[in-house]
């Protein structure tokens, strides 16, 4: 589940990069399959907490929250990005935040399925 959960969050990674830099006339598409990788993502996030929370408790809420932070922030960004009203440091907030929310999940995997 650790490698669905990683390739979905690959496929979301590159389907940001490619709506907030991308034509404003694809970002509707881009916006779509990041949707889904909400989904896939949530969906074997939850098959998978159990083990996250045996092994850290307050890291666990803490990373689910930042996640659902960055969808909140993902979903905005896509749609001042359709109304042409994106910033710069909008994009780089996004950008950040997801390689935070990626990294607290390598550490509550210990790592896997990287390592």
């Amino acid at each position: 589940m650790a490698w669905f959960h990683l390739v979905f969050g690959i496929i979301l990674l590159v389907a940001v990069v490619a709506g907030l830099v991308g034509s404003a006339q694809k970002t509707k598409i881009w916006a779509m399959i990041a949707r889904l990788c909400y989904v896939v993502l949530i969906v074997s996030g939850i098959v998978m907490f159990k083990y996250a929370w045996d092994g850290n408790p307050v890291l666990t809420i803490v990373k689910i929250v930042a996640a659902i932070l960055v969808i909140g922030l993902i979903e905005m960004s896509f749609a001042k990005k359709t109304k042409g009203e994106i910033s710069t440091g909008l994009i780089w907030l996004v950008g950040i935040l997801v390689v935070v929310v990626a990294g607290l999940g390598l550490w509550l995997s210990g790592g896997y399925p990287i390592k």
